[in-house]
C-alpha cells in the first residue's frame, strides 16, 4: 500500500466510526469566521446555486438552506450523507468526494464551501486536484470558502504539556493526550513535512487522523495556482488577517478567475 492510499483509507475509516458518526449527528452551528464571512457575501449568492462540500451530517446545510434553496450538500461517507439526508429531506444530499466533481457541470454553481478542515484530510495531490474541481464548478468570479489548519500556529507539533497552559482544560488535554499516545506513536511513520505543508497525526478523534497543515502564505500561493483571485485570509474571530499564530485554523475566501 502506498502512502496516499494508507492516508487514505486511515481517515476515511476514522470518519466512518460509528462514534465519529454519532458525534457529529446534532451539529448545526457556525463557527465565528463562517458567521462574518456568509453575511459579507450573502448578497451576491442569496437565492443562488449553491456546494457544501463535506458536511458531515449536515452542521452547515440548515444556514445554507436559509440563504438559498438550490442547495447540494456532499460528503464522502456515506453514513453522514444518509444522516444529513434524513436531517434535511428538502434538501439535495450526495455521497461525492470533492476530488471528483464530474457529476457537476463546468460553471454550475455560484458559491462552494468546503469548511470545518475538510479539505485537510487527504494527501497534497490530491488536495490541489479538489482544488481545480472546485475552481471548475464555480462560475467565473464566484466565491469559494474554507477552512484549513494554519501550520504557523504557535502549538503546532506542541504536546498539551508543552504549551505553558495550565488550567483545568489543559490538564484534561493532557490526559487525553496520554490516553491515546500509543496510537500517536503507530501514527507517527504516516507523518509528511516539506516546505511547503505538513501532514501529521494530531489529537483529533484520539489521534485517528492524518491532517494536512499550511502556512498563511503558502495557501494563498496554492489557490493561485488554482487559478483562484483576490484570496483573503481571516482568524477564528472573523478578523481579516495578513499572517497569524494565534489560532489553529484560518478561513480562505477567493473568487473563482475567468
Amino acid at each position: 500500500m502506498t502512502e496516499a492510499s494508507a492516508l487514505d483509507q486511515i481517515n476515511k475509516q476514522a470518519y466512518s466510526a460509528t462514534g465519529v458518526v454519532d458525534w457529529y449527528r446534532d451539529f448545526d452551528f457556525l463557527l465565528k469566521p463562517e458567521e462574518v464571512l456568509l453575511q459579507k457575501i450573502r448578497p451576491e449568492i442569496e437565492n443562488k446555486k449553491l456546494l457544501d462540500i463535506g458536511i458531515g451530517s449536515g452542521r452547515t446545510t440548515k444556514h445554507l438552506l436559509e440563504i438559498s434553496s438550490d442547495y447540494t450538500g456532499i460528503d464522502y461517507i456515506s453514513e453522514c450523507a444518509e444522516v444529513a439526508q434524513k436531517k434535511f429531506p428538502q434538501a439535495r444530499i450526495l455521497c461525492a468526494d470533492a476530488r471528483d466533481l464530474s457529476r457537476f457541470a463546468d460553471g454550475e454553481f455560484d458559491f462552494v464551501l468546503f469548511s470545518f478542515n475538510a479539505i485537510d484530510y487527504m494527501t497534497d495531490e490530491d488536495r490541489m486536484r479538489s482544488l481545480r474541481e472546485i475552481h471548475r464548478v464555480l462560475k467565473p468570479d464566484c466565491y469559494f470558502m474554507f477552512s484549513t489548519h494554519n501550520r504557523n500556529y504557535k502549538n503546532f507539533g506542541k504536546m498539551p504539556w508543552q504549551e505553558g497552559r495550565y488550567d483545568l482544560g489543559h490538564l484534561k488535554s493532557c490526559a487525553y493526550t496520554l490516553l491515546h499516545l500509543p496510537k500517536h506513536w503507530r501514527m507517527k511513520k504516516h507523518e509528511v513535512r516539506t516546505d511547503r505543508y505538513a501532514i501529521v497525526n494530531d489529537f483529533a478523534h484520539g489521534f485517528s487522523l492524518l491532517a494536512y497543515y499550511i502556512s498563511l502564505d503558502e495557501q494563498v500561493k496554492q489557490l493561485c495556482e488554482a487559478g483562484f483571485i483576490n484570496v483573503e485570509a481571516y482568524d477564528m474571530e472573523g478578523k481579516r488577517i495578513e499572517k497569524d499564530a494565534e489560532f489553529p485554523w484560518i478561513y480562505y475566501l477567493a473568487r473563482r478567475g475567468s
